[in-house]
């Protein structure tokens, strides 16, 4: 396998549910040979509380600060960016182009998890069909609404229904339909090969998780685009993201992601 050069999805402690300092994670990326690493925390957002999941308001500064200080640490070393994965929410539109515009970061990754709904968290895996229809149209709006450089797990889906069925099927060809039309990259994202294992890949589709291999042989039959995310919760994680998950989905799908992705000179737009 072609060897990757970059890492644009990763995390931090602030979100907690990951481990360790900003700075072993950089470490990593260097001794890992990446060229390019993009610091892509759980998006902390105004007025919102949601522990295990993302950094309260009060820790934006420290975040932003931690990774500038980083850049400029290790800026003969390895390319640094800023970032923040995201739900698209429309009442969040305006913030997340805040943060573009007054240049808090250098990208924003879309990845739906859940919603706010009157001030309720919304999990789309815990309302079914119901949940599968509401992941296919977020995801939609967020890759329409331009702000995002790529997303992330865009076959999470697979979590919310379990079943590959025809409805499945279509909600997969819409997501897919929609990045070729907007032109923004799908993620095969390597978070849960570390925490499953390649059990993923068995031959049977009796345990549902992404990436979903049979969601990317669709893939492979269009021109939309590909990246890999490592999706690091850990610093070792960096070190040992999961490549293996891509090899097989590669010699299965014939699928071709891309392996060597700067955006040194190509701000918020690969």
């Amino acid at each position: 396998m072609n060897k990757i050069t970059y890492c644009y999805h990763s995390h931090t402690k602030r979100c907690g549910h990951a481990s360790g300092e900003d700075e072993e994670y950089i470490k990593k990326a260097i001794e890992a040979g990446l060229k390019d690493y993009g610091v892509s925390d759980h998006v902390i957002l105004p007025n919102v509380i949601q522990s295990g999941m993302r950094g309260a308001y009060y820790l934006l500064d420290d975040y932003l600060n931690s990774i500038k200080n980083l850049k400029n640490k290790y800026k003969n070393q390895i390319n640094i960016y800023t970032a923040f994965e995201c739900e698209y929410m429309p009442q969040y539109e305006d913030y997340y182009r805040s943060l573009l515009e007054e240049k808090k970061v250098d990208y924003l990754i879309l990845g739906q998890h859940c919603y706010f709904k009157r001030g309720e968290v919304i999990w789309y895996h815990l309302h079914g069909v119901t949940g599968l229809l509401e992941y296919t149209e977020h995801l939609i709006a967020g890759m329409k609404s331009g702000l995002f450089l790529y997303v992330a797990h865009p076959d999470l889906f697979m979590c919310v229904t379990g079943k590959w069925d025809n409805l499945t099927k279509d909600c997969a060809q819409k997501i897919i339909d929609a990045a070729v039309k907007y032109d923004i990259p799908l993620e095969i994202n390597l978070g849960h090969v570390r925490v499953y294992g390649m059990r993923h890949f068995a031959g049977t589709y009796s345990y549902y998780e992404y990436p979903f291999t049979p969601f990317w042989e669709m893939v492979a039959k269009t021109k939309a685009r590909v990246v890999i995310g490592f999706d690091s919760h850990r610093p070792i994680d960096v070190l040992y993201p999961g490549l293996e998950a891509v090899e097989h989905i590669v010699n299965a799908t014939g699928v071709e992601p891309i392996y060597n992705l700067s955006l040194k000179d190509k701000k918020n737009k690969i």
